[in-house]
């Protein structure tokens, strides 16, 4: 095994190196991923109490509701920059508490799995 990599390091420099770089951003990828998986597959994470911290993108994975549905409940416009601004920010800007919030968040969450389940097949 040592030998074969011996020979393609000597005849075969750049190829090996351009395949090992390929492996490691394939398992970079491939670890983050997985480990996005296994977070919100855990329920804690799912239909979490919103905190000031959170950001819209983390609430529309959290409760599984689609930038559509939830960017109008957020006072969202399309060409915001979601990433960057927290929950906290949007309720000040709107003039909201957490609890209200929370409770059009929930209303949006509930209205949107019940016209899923109203059109599953």
């Amino acid at each position: 095994m040592i030998d074969r990599i011996k020979h393609l390091w000597a005849h075969h420099r750049i190829l090996l190196t351009v395949f090992l770089a390929v492996l490691v951003v394939v398992g970079f990828f491939g670890i983050k991923t997985y480990s996005a998986m296994i977070y919100w597959q855990d329920p804690a994470h799912q239909n979490q109490e919103i905190e000031p911290w959170m950001t819209p993108r983390y609430i529309s994975r959290s409760y599984r509701l689609p930038p559509e549905i939830l960017g109008p409940v957020l006072f969202l416009e399309e060409d915001m920059p979601i990433r960057r601004i927290s929950i906290g920010r949007i309720a000040a800007d709107n003039n909201l508490t957490m609890e209200e919030l929370q409770t059009r968040i929930d209303e949006a969450a509930a209205a949107w799995w019940a016209e899923l389940a109203r059109n599953k097949p």
